[in-house]
Parts: C-alpha cells; sequence; structure tokens
C-alpha cells in the first residue's frame, strides 16, 4: 500500500471544526470506519451507530483541542481510500472499506500503520465500553461498592483549589510540589520533623469510592491528558503518568523493587559514591514498612500466572509472584484504574494521609506555573488554582516533585542547565499474547502479579499485565473479522508483558500551549532486545501450551509454532513494527556531579540555585531496570533528611 497523504488542506472549515462535536459527514465516518474495522461477530455487536453514540458519550468533557485533533484523523481516514479506490471511504460499501483497511493495516510504513492506530483506538475503546459488551464475552461488568469509612480528620487540612473565591496567600516551611512517590515521601518526611510543609497537587483527591473500575472513565480521570501523552520519534510511545493526589502511584501496578546493585555500581562509576545498596537500604526499609510490601497471593495471579509459571518451569526459567504495596489485595484487576478497596498502598493511602497527620497542608488543583526567586535563592512558588484564581507562596525551601515529565517544563523558566529535560528514560515496554483452550479470565486477577526473573542482570524484567476487554481491543492493531474473533475469544486470552533497561535517550521540551512535547527513538540495541524479550514470551507461551502466540510484530503478527518463532528471532525488525509503551520516564532532572551534564547535585539541589531540590523520577541518573517507584521514595526519604538539615 501506498503511504497515505497528508491531507490538512482538506479538511472542512466549519463552526463545528473549532468546538465539540460531530457534523453529519463526520458522523457517518465515523458509522463507515467503525463499521468496517468492527463487523459484527457471533455475539459480539459490531460497529455502526452504536460507536457513535458511545464515542460521544466517551468524549463528554474533552478539550477542544481533542475534538479537533479526532476530527483531523477522521477526515484523514475519510480521504485516504481515495488515491485507492476513487471514493471516499464512508461512501465505499461495507465489504470493501474493510479491504481498504486490513491493507493499511498491513502497510509496510511503520508511519502509514502507526496512523491508523490513531484513527482507530478512540472508536475501538468507545466501542468496548460498554457494560453489555464485557457481559457478552462472560467478564464482570462492575464491582460492588464497599462501604466508606467516615470522612477522616485529616482532610480537614485539604483545601480544594477549584472552590478558591480570591487570590490567596500562604506561608511555610517547604512548598512541595507534587503528591506522588517522590513528593509526598519527601513531604511526610519532613513533616515527621516537624517543618511546616505545604503539597501542591495539579490533580483531585479522588477518594476510593469514587474508582467505578471502567478503563475509559478512569483513563479520563485520573490519567495526565486523558491517558494520550505520547513520546514522538521512530516507535511513537505511549507514556501514561498520572494526574491526581498520589500521582502515578494511583495507576500504577503496585510492583515494589529495590534497584539492582548493577546500577548503583554505575552510578559510583559516574561520581555518585553516595548511593549504594547499602546506603539507601534503611530508606528502602521504611518504605516497605509503609508501603506494607509483600509478594502477591499465587492464587490471586490467575490464569496468566497460571500459564507462565507453566511454562518457565518446562523452560527451567526463575519465576514466582511478584512483590506489591497490595496487603489486602483480593484481585479485583483494576489497579492502574485506581484501587476501589483501598488495598493498594498508593500514596493517597499512605504518605499524603500520613504527612496530614504530621501537620502538613495542601491545596488540590493548583498548577504550579513558576518558582519565586528572592536574593538568589527559591523562596517560594505561584500557582495556577482551579478556579482561575492565583495562589502564591512563600517557603524557605521548594522541592519539586511533579515528575519527569512537567518537573522540568516547570523549571525551564527558572534554570539554564543545558542537562534540564534531556537524558529522559522511559523503560520501553511491549506485549506478547496468546490464545488458549483453557480459560484465563484475565480481568479476574492481579493484573500484574507475576514475573519471570530469569533475565534481569540482562535489563530485561518480564512482569504480568493483563487487560481488561476496552484496553485489550485498543491494544490489538487489527481490523475486520479476525479482530472481532479474537474479542470473543477474551476468556482465553493471556497476556504478559516485559520492559528493558535502555540505553536509548530523549527529551522533554515545551510544546504549543505549555504541554509537554516529548521526543524518544529507541536505539538499534534496544530495538534488539526487545526483539529478543518478544522471541523469550513466544517460546514460553508454546512452551505453556498456547494455540496461538500473538507477537504483534509487523509482518509475524500471529504464530503457530516453534518454527515461526525461530522466524520472528531471524527477522529484520524496526522500531515501529512492534507496539511500545512506557511508564517510568525517569531522568529529565537528573542528578550528577557535573553541573555540564545534570540539573541536580548529589543531594536533590539543584546547581545553580540554592533552596530549590527535586525528589522525583527526574532526579534519577539513570534506568533501574525494575520498576522505579520504591527507589524515588527512599531517595526523598534520603532528600528530606538533608533539607531538614539545611533548614536546621
Amino acid at each position: 500500500m501506498a503511504a497515505i497523504p497528508s491531507i490538512p488542506a482538506l479538511l472542512p472549515r466549519s463552526k463545528a471544526e473549532v468546538g465539540t462535536g460531530f457534523s453529519e459527514r463526520e458522523a457517518r465516518i465515523v458509522r463507515a470506519l467503525s463499521a468496517a474495522a468492527m463487523p459484527a461477530g457471533t455475539f459480539l455487536e459490531g460497529g455502526g451507530e452504536t460507536t457513535l453514540q458511545r464515542l460521544k458519550r466517551w468524549l463528554d468533557g474533552v478539550k477542544p483541542v481533542y475534538w479537533s485533533g479526532l476530527r483531523a484523523l477522521l477526515w484523514t481516514a475519510e480521504l485516504a481510500s481515495v488515491p485507492f479506490t476513487g471514493h471516499p471511504l464512508s461512501s465505499l460499501p461495507e465489504a470493501r472499506a474493510r479491504r481498504f483497511l486490513e491493507a493499511w493495516s498491513q502497510a509496510r510504513s511503520p508511519r502509514a500503520r502507526a496512523l491508523l492506530r490513531a484513527i482507530l483506538s478512540p472508536l475501538k475503546a468507545a466501542h468496548f465500553d460498554d457494560p453489555k459488551m464485557k457481559a457478552h464475552v462472560g467478564c464482570k461488568t462492575a464491582l460492588a461498592p464497599l462501604p466508606l469509612a467516615e470522612r477522616p480528620r485529616y482532610l480537614e487540612r485539604v483545601t480544594d483549589g477549584s472552590h478558591a473565591t480570591a487570590d490567596l496567600e500562604m506561608e511555610c516551611e517547604v512548598v512541595v510540589v507534587g503528591t506522588g512517590a517522590g513528593g509526598a515521601a519527601c513531604a511526610y518526611e519532613l513533616a515527621s520533623r516537624g517543618r511546616a510543609v505545604l503539597l501542591l497537587e495539579e490533580g483531585r483527591y479522588h477518594r476510593r469510592d469514587a474508582f467505578n473500575s471502567r478503563a475509559s472513565p478512569m483513563t479520563r480521570m485520573l490519567y495526565r491528558d486523558r491517558g494520550l501523552t505520547i513520546a514522538l520519534g521512530n516507535a511513537n510511545i505511549p507514556l501514561w503518568a498520572g494526574r491526581a493526589v498520589g500521582g502515578s502511584t494511583v495507576i500504577n501496578s503496585g510492583t515494589c523493587y529495590r534497584a539492582p546493585d548493577r546500577v548503583f555500581r554505575k552510578w559510583r562509576e559516574a561520581g555518585l559514591g553516595a548511593f549504594s545498596s547499602e546506603a539507601l537500604a534503611p530508606y528502602y526499609e521504611r518504605v516497605e514498612g509503609m508501603l506494607q510490601v509483600t509478594r502477591a497471593s499465587r492464587e490471586l495471579t490467575g490464569g496468566v500466572g497460571r500459564v507462565v509459571a507453566r511454562g518457565a518451569d518446562k523452560l527451567g526459567y526463575q519465576h514466582g509472584p511478584l512483590l506489591r504495596n497490595a496487603p489486602g489485595c483480593d484481585g479485583q484487576g483494576v489497579c492502574c484504574f485506581g484501587c476501589p478497596t483501598g488495598a493498594k498502598r498508593s500514596t493517597d493511602v499512605s504518605y499524603v494521609p500520613e504527612a496530614l497527620k504530621r501537620g502538613a497542608e495542601l491545596v488540590t488543583s493548583a498548577k504550579a506555573s513558576g518558582i519565586d526567586v528572592v536574593g538568589g535563592r527559591a523562596r517560594g512558588v505561584t500557582a495556577r488554582l482551579g478556579s482561575g484564581h492565583t495562589l502564591r507562596v512563600r517557603a524557605e525551601a521548594v522541592v519539586v516533585a511533579g515528575g519527569a515529565i512537567m518537573t522540568p517544563l516547570l523549571l525551564g523558566g527558572t534554570l539554564k542547565s543545558p542537562a534540564l529535560g534531556r537524558y529522559l528514560s522511559i523503560h520501553p515496554a511491549a506485549k506478547v499474547m496468546a490464545v488458549f483452550d483453557e480459560l484465563i479470565d484475565m480481568d479476574d486477577a492481579i493484573p500484574q502479579g507475576y514475573a519471570v526473573d530469569q533475565f534481569r542482570e540482562e535489563g530485561l524484567v518480564f512482569e504480568g499485565a493483563s487487560t481488561p476487554l476496552d484496553v485489550t481491543a485498543v491494544a490489538v492493531p487489527w481490523v475486520g473479522q479476525r479482530f472481532m474473533d479474537l474479542m470473543e475469544a477474551y476468556r482465553h486470552v493471556a497476556t504478559f508483558g516485559f520492559m528493558i533497561e535502555d540505553t536509548s535517550r530523549g527529551r522533554v521540551r515545551k510544546g504549543p500551549r505549555g504541554s509537554p512535547l516529548i521526543t524518544y527513538d529507541l536505539n538499534a540495541a534496544d530495538t534488539a532486545k526487545m526483539q529478543r524479550a518478544i522471541g523469550i514470551l513466544s517460546d514460553l507461551f508454546f512452551a505453556a501450551g498456547a494455540k496461538r502466540v500473538l507477537p504483534m510484530v509487523a509482518g509475524m503478527e500471529e504464530l503457530g509454532s516453534k518454527e515461526d518463532v525461530a522466524k520472528l528471532r531471524s527477522m529484520r525488525i524496526r522500531p515501529g513494527d512492534f507496539e511500545v509503551t512506557a511508564y517510568h520516564p525517569l531522568g529529565t532532572c537528573r542528578i550528577g556531579s557535573d553541573a555540564r551534564t545534570s540539573v541536580l547535585g548529589p543531594d536533590h539541589q539543584a546547581h545553580e540555585l540554592p533552596g530549590l531540590y527535586v525528589t522525583d523520577g527526574s532526579a534519577v541518573p539513570s534506568p533501574l531496570g525494575v520498576n522505579p517507584q520504591m527507589t524515588i521514595m527512599a531517595m526523598a526519604l534520603r532528600a528530606a533528611e538533608g533539607i531538614d538539615a539545611r533548614l536546621g
């Protein structure tokens, strides 16, 4: 298939285009696209008018810019068929439109395939975001709400910035921007030491009764930019981050590991001798105590854990349940959409409440817009409140912990460091799916509860990543009947994922309207490492008895035998030939001994501005090869001790 033409000049210019909602023609495009991409199955409803109505609900409340982007994608699809068929897509017979989409999905160009995925992903998400779709395949459709405890007294120390009726001024010893892993742990430690601490959080404070277990509404509520943050490059990688009290800890899977010794050895070789397994051990122990880290129960790792263990045993690989921060977990399977039982010890139920109990204050719906500098020192923060008013905070020290994506944007107006926003690592991740005769039921277990540990020292981490029906639909790049057949077999599908300790590096800059512009190219070494991991998982699934293995690699999307795995290994794979996602952005304000290549000193203080500290993932000097939340927290506790001593 030829390259898809760029056609912005052909887009309609109408009143609807600059607002929200679909024109009559755009509604017709949605119906035609969804009908061709998702034909009716044996018992699953096909795309069409129902998809249009669900898409409207799915888009309810999004910013006009997202409507504009989706509208542009729809018109791209509408006109892309003209060079090949002579007709716009919505005027083609359904069978012809389906053949066109199938050819597009098999295009040689990774960018063409990525464009089709961008067009169809919101339609798939909306179509399957309905309890009836889950019921059709035998999945549970909703979680029974648990009784909510009486409103705790510590919430009296929380101010909702969206309700402010005037500009505000506040004063404290330490202002902490961000309530994720680094900000919450740092604030807790400082409050425990008697410091007057004020926490600022751009998102809202959601209690667990707000978590309804449905992926789409929870993504809109809890994820930054509604889960639409993308690292642009040769693979265009979705980069997930939280936007709520608790930050990304609210939406992560709860996996908890200490950084391996090999990482600390690299840091020491780079002049960071203060960091080692031994030096951080006391802080790790305190974090593990706060989070109540323990191994996942085998009975809660579900069908995926069962078949992965079986395959790993046959291949002689080390394996077992993961370490997690959810001691009371009952396997609801929605860790990444807010824990409805409160079992997962994300910072909104651990470090933040404990900091508030110790006298800290919290302002939510408060987006920091600048660092206030007085006499050559950081002495406060200016923030925009959700109500539109301004908050000015005076402080003796400023701690920024907005995450590796947002922190460099905030500091860009204050610091001139050449390293600011650079050295981004993300732990690129991918998955392999497999179809079994036996029931798997991915939605009835811990989504990431099991691990294969055999290859950790190579920087290959295999951790389960089960996904609900609607998320699985978006993750599968297929269209047409084989796509719907796979969705109807959902209860027999197993997904297992992996991530790599990357050597590729990216950059974060300020983009249009102040949004983050993230660029990241996957290099040849990391691409080869991911190809190796895909081959390992494919072998493991066949060893476990899979009928079909689906690595979703262009040209080898489905494997039927071990011989096919050998072909997969011998292929020349490009970064855009397989799906890559990422969850662990690190390093954009990294610690180092050289101010030319780092933003912070070993004490987390900015080289060029006394009184300014960073304690989130952006401070971590390099990728860890394991889930980073425990290391970020341990480093934040250590940093808080130093801040307290300097304030002394």
